[in-house]
């Protein structure tokens, strides 16, 4: 498994949000307010330096036979003034050779006898109810832990499990990996002064000791770690050598991480609940946290990716008959387009939207560039055309975009164009016989990308929305295929 420093910063948008909790857990909470006064007095930073007693806190992972938490990775992110929280499990539970996983949408139980896993997506219904049905991640009935490799055994499986922004789950490297953060040590000494000085290092490393500070009434060793640009913040409960909660980079190569245009303030992994104790009576994986089974489970040997979604349902048809003039009233545009092979259309969204005006600048912007970026062959067959309000049309002129590069429409209710059929704020390419060849997001890369490869498709003839249709049959099939081959009866 990658080491923590290496995997952790991955930017993928966060998966299952849920209510914030705080760090820590209930066994750890003082018994009284002069329990908690004497704990303050006598705990004190280790007298060995920051690098050793990370590595022995880490020994305790290695060598216990049980551990758990209700562990979740939290994200503040802030947009427009706009400050939102979000959370995604983050929980591992082992006792001996069994171990629970509930990494984003990534659920993975493992005991003696099995290991069954799957994914907890229900815009995908479960990634189509399929179940994961192997044998054990433990070396037979003996064993006294899992084996890492076997656990991750399952390429889909395991992408989910690290695809989230906080990384894959640490616990599982400190657990199971034979050196743990191993990247993070490299020659480290411990001192911050002497990080990087070694002959041959690529980037500078350090472990020190940032004090102590008290969270959700654990007081807590606080270790800083560098490792070349990252720099981490280790929460330690020293009495129990527990790691409480890991804060992680909010900037990449010295600029803040942005995920579509929201600002990252903060990332961390809360380990609430965190314990060595074994559980009172064997662990049950019906009775483990986020452990809901898909409704109508397939069992396989191993998980399959999802065919493609079915084509846009517009894709082929033809757009109903209409004529309309432009907002100079000089121009005639139908569902045919403007005299060209291929229309791109945009419907403009309302001005009583919020940024209504700015959003559709923004579009109108992406789209032109596109056009303009494009061969000449492919300039010299398209319009675009813009059905707006009048607000927006008026930002258009001053832009300079509706000077005979776009066709401006107005957006009113009696003027034919909702014979479109066009959700506000997307895009539509029309050929001269006013059937549809592609619908997309402005925004979307891959969207723009395909209206790139369909637009050349189109303009030498090629049947696109048949061609489109054909294919997506064929992955259908090849995907039902493989789910028969796999199954498990």
């Amino acid at each position: 498994m990658k080491s923590l420093v290496r995997s952790l910063p991955k930017l993928v948008a966060i998966a299952a949000w849920v209510t914030l909790s705080g760090c820590g857990g209930r066994e750890h909470a003082p018994s009284s307010a002069a329990d908690s006064a004497t704990e303050e007095r006598t705990l004190s930073l280790p007298e060995i330096p920051a690098a050793d007693y990370l590595k022995r806190v880490l020994t305790r992972y290695q060598n216990t036979r049980s551990y758990r938490d209700r562990g979740e990775v939290r994200l503040r992110v802030e947009k427009d003034g706009q400050l939102i929280r979000r959370t995604a499990p983050m929980h591992v539970v082992m006792d001996g050779p069994t171990i629970w996983i509930a990494a984003y949408d990534a659920r993975l139980w493992s005991d003696p006898e099995r290991m069954v896993g799957w994914i907890a997506d229900e815009q995908t219904d479960f990634h189509d109810g399929q179940v994961l049905l192997a044998g054990p991640s433990a070396d037979g009935q003996s064993a006294n832990r899992p084996e890492l490799e076997k656990l991750l055994r399952d390429p889909i499986l395991t992408a989910r499990m690290v695809s989230g922004l906080g990384g894959p789950p640490p616990q599982l490297e400190w657990l199971l990996d034979p050196n743990p953060m191993g990247k993070l040590f490299g020659r480290s000494t411990g001192s911050k002064e002497s990080a990087g000085q070694e002959a041959g290092e690529s980037e500078q490393r350090s472990i020190r000791y940032d004090g102590m500070a008290r969270r959700e009434n654990v007081q807590c060793v606080v270790v800083e770690t560098v490792a070349g640009n990252d720099v981490y913040r280790f929460w330690i409960d020293p009495q129990r050598s527990l790691i409480h909660c890991v804060e992680l980079p909010v900037a990449m190569a010295g600029k803040r991480i942005e995920l579509e245009g929201w600002q990252v303030h903060s990332l961390e992994l809360v380990l609430t609940g965190a314990s060595f104790r074994p559980p009172e009576s064997p662990y049950r994986m019906e009775e483990m946290p986020e452990s809901d089974l898909p409704r109508r489970p397939r069992y396989l040997r191993s998980l399959v990716p999802l065919p493609p979604p079915p084509p846009d349902r517009r894709l082929g048809r033809r757009v109903a008959a209409f004529q309309v003039v432009d907002r100079t009233g000089r121009v005639t545009v139908t569902e045919r387009g403007v005299g060209r092979p291929l229309t791109l259309w945009y419907a403009g969204l309302a001005q009583s939207v919020d940024a209504g005006d700015v959003k559709n600048m923004r579009a109108a912007e992406v789209l032109s560039v596109w056009l303009r970026q494009s061969p000449e062959s492919i300039r010299d067959n398209i319009i675009p055309v813009a059905v707006v309000n009048d607000s927006t049309g008026r930002m258009f002129t001053d832009a300079g975009l509706a000077n005979g590069f776009w066709v401006v429409l107005a957006q009113r209710s009696d003027n034919g164009t909702r014979n479109l059929d066009l959700e506000p704020g997307r895009a539509m390419l029309v050929d001269s016989r006013g059937t549809v060849v592609w619908v997309g997001d402005p925004f979307s890369p891959a969207d723009i990308v395909s209206l790139s490869a369909i637009t050349r498709d189109a303009i030498t003839g090629v049947d696109v929305a048949r061609q489109i249709h054909q294919q997506w049959e064929a992955d259908r099939d090849a995907y039902q295929k493989t789910l028969d081959e796999l199954r498990i009866p």
